[in-house]
């Protein structure tokens, strides 16, 4: 039996955590450089504030002074993420997180009313751990278990947060009343291929023939329907690492001409690439470079580009995916341009235990990958980027807009003691993973 837990807007959450003032007033996160609206409270919900409305035009449902508009903070929702999914997986059989505020799992029992008091005091536990809502559906297949915290989520008498989908006749009644663009696995073109067919539930898709699913889409389609009839069609497949490609880009904060502060911004972005391979006990040999002008402003000409090259071998190491990613950003930097945004992309990734060593350049790649090591131990004692490649010291004019960063608290960073590796299918520690996380639990100072 599998559950999905889903953490209650966020965002919002997670900034309700540090300012609890925030409870009960219509709260709204945005994007970068303050864009649009990616969370929302139920009470800018209530105001008709829809999933991705620009700042500007939050005035067109409401008075922007009724509305409290917070600048986005990842690094804080990554690390409260963290936490709540290491207490899911001390109970859970197997964790997969699926996004920053949802992750799968399997339950331990098979009666419905065992998991049903699990998964309450589970909650309750999140709650009182980390300060974030979550509510949980659980039910004999992922598709329905994520139907079922829908539900969970949105029925106001439903105060545990926790509900179940394993009786027939229930499921049916619920399948009928879902919309079928609600359903996991059906998107936008699909939908509206269905719809001009009749088909608008849920209940009514459970009944089309495998052969009609398969001639409009494909064999996915035809999981989702055996999902929704009860068949488990998805299995947890735990991989080695988690991405065939990583891409570190931003859109400035202004429009930039100077190449030196483009240039910076192409090595911070190198280095959070090489911190991630790392991470993933991975390394990357392509690289990719691309920069672009500001499609919105007539007045300026427009230029954009991309540059890709091949390192002479794998590498994990910040320095030497900085280096390419710069020699490809000089060779398609132009005079005369201005520039608003860019991104670097690393591919071509292989797992540590797959790699071939380099036979004329062993030495200095074991160099490397030492110094790498003791750079990542240090930062993660002591506090994130304590360690950095020289030109990311400062963020010039490439630093995204925060016009509405939340007032710093003291506990804003603090230490979770999950290593990003666990992100992922859930593994439990061995006893010297377990040794070392107690070490560093005892010393890890908190930081400002």
């Amino acid at each position: 039996m599998y559950a999905l837990a889903d953490c209650n807007n966020f965002f919002v959450s997670c900034e309700r955590v540090f300012n609890p003032s925030l409870n009960g007033v219509p709260v709204v996160v945005l994007s970068g450089n303050d864009g649009c609206a990616i969370a929302r409270s139920n009470e800018a919900k209530a105001l008709g504030i829809p999933m991705g409305c620009p700042a500007f035009q939050i005035k067109n449902y409401t008075n922007p002074a009724n509305v409290i508009m917070l600048s986005g903070r990842h690094v804080v929702y990554r690390d409260l993420s963290n936490r709540i999914m290491r207490i899911i997986g001390e109970v859970a059989l197997n964790l997969e997180v699926y996004s920053v505020d949802e992750a799968f799992f399997e339950l331990p029992y098979d009666d419905a009313e065992r998991n049903k008091q699990l998964l309450a005091t589970l909650v309750k536990k999140i709650q009182q751990y980390v300060g974030v809502p979550v509510s949980i559906g659980f039910a004999a297949t992922r598709t329905l278990a994520k139907i079922a915290s829908h539900i969970a989520k949105k029925d106001p008498k439903n105060v545990d947060r926790v509900k179940g989908l394993t009786d027939a006749d229930e499921i049916r009644q619920v399948l009928s009343r879902i919309k079928l663009d609600d359903v996991w696995g059906i998107g936008r073109k699909l939908n509206a291929k269905l719809l001009s067919s009749g088909i608008d539930t849920a209940g009514k898709f459970t009944m089309l023939p495998k052969s009609y699913l398969q001639r409009i889409g494909n064999i996915n389609l035809v999981r989702t329907q055996q999902e929704l009839l009860g068949i488990d069609c998805i299995s947890i497949n735990p991989v080695t690492i988690a991405h065939k490609s990583i891409m570190n880009s931003r859109t400035f904060g202004h429009v930039i001409s100077k190449k030196r502060d483009i240039a910076d911004a192409i090595i911070s972005f190198a280095q959070s690439c090489a911190q991630q391979l790392r991470q993933e006990s991975a390394a990357a040999q392509v690289v990719t470079t691309y920069i672009r002008g500001d499609h919105f402003r007539q007045d300026l000409p427009y230029y954009s580009n991309s540059c890709t090259l091949r390192m002479p071998s794998h590498t994990a190491s910040a320095m030497d995916i900085a280096k390419h990613a710069l020699l490809a950003f000089n060779n398609i930097y132009r005079e005369n341009f201005t520039y608003r945004k860019a991104g670097v992309m690393v591919t071509d990734i292989k797992s540590d235990d797959q790699l071939q060593l380099d036979l004329f350049n062993g030495e200095n790649d074991a160099r490397q990958a030492k110094l790498m090591t003791a750079i990542d131990n240090i930062n993660n004692r002591y506090g994130k980027k304590q360690i950095v490649l020289a030109p990311t010291l400062t963020r010039g004019d490439w630093a995204p807009q925060l016009n509405h960063l939340a007032t710093q608290s003291k506990t804003l960073h603090f230490y979770t003691g999950m290593s990003p590796r666990y992100i992922g299918p859930y593994k439990p520690m061995t006893q010297r993973e377990e040794d070392d996380y107690d070490t560093k639990q005892e010393k890890s100072p908190v930081t400002e």
